[in-house]
């Protein structure tokens, strides 16, 4: 029984903490000294297949034009305890994830991104990730642009999905960008579906 009811308080208190961060122990502000690379692997620089063997290598990426360290990597699924945890998950849909740190060592950027390379059940399904966001980050306060048309989209189920929006939540900026057509068929290849999300920290003033 006390078993039992270790394990069941370990579990409330591990979803309580990824509820409260960004992204797993990932959130924007927090220093990279502070992650552990247990439960990650093919740690790289951004567009390079140069691996790290730990986070606070990331001074060895060569900085982009907004002066920052961009990191991607995967979960492991040496550490997933059960189907739902395998794979680079966010909420259910596969994807990639890069993070973009300061000189300090500061988490500034966190962009989630569908990944096209999912099996198409899931990749279907991509451009509903924003659903996940607006349960994570609230449903109001949300300022949203919808783009026109270009003339080889392909609108399907009559309705059109080209959308971004973004939202300020105490010293963090969530920006989304949601999108479902086809492109000049409707082929599965031509398939347009997926949701891209960032997440920025906001300097405070004074």
């Amino acid at each position: 029984m006390i078993k039992t009811y270790q394990i069941t308080l370990f579990l409330i208190l591990f979803v309580n903490h990824l509820l409260s961060s960004d992204i797993r122990e990932f959130e924007v502000g927090l220093n990279v000294s502070s992650l552990k690379t247990r439960g990650y692997t093919e740690i790289k620089c951004l567009n390079s297949e140069f691996l790290l063997s730990e986070w606070s290598d990331y001074k060895k990426c060569n900085k982009k034009k907004n002066n920052l360290h961009y990191l991607s990597f995967e979960y492991d699924d040496k550490y997933a305890f059960n189907e739902n945890f395998e794979g680079t998950q966010v909420a259910g849909h596969p994807v990639t994830i890069n993070i973009g740190i300061e000189e300090s060592g500061r988490i500034k950027e966190i962009n989630v991104i569908t990944d096209d390379k999912a099996p198409f059940y899931f990749k279907k399904q991509a451009h509903l990730f924003w659903m996940r966001v607006y349960s994570k980050y609230g449903s109001s306060g949300w300022k949203c642009k919808n783009y026109e048309k270009a003339n080889n989209h392909l609108i399907i189920n009559r309705k059109y999905v080209n959308k971004s929006c973004f939202k300020k939540s105490n010293n963090k900026k969530i920006y989304y960008h949601t999108q479902l057509y086809f492109i000049n068929n409707k082929e599965k290849d031509s398939l347009v579906s997926k949701t891209t999300m960032k997440i920025s920290l906001i300097e405070s003033k004074g």
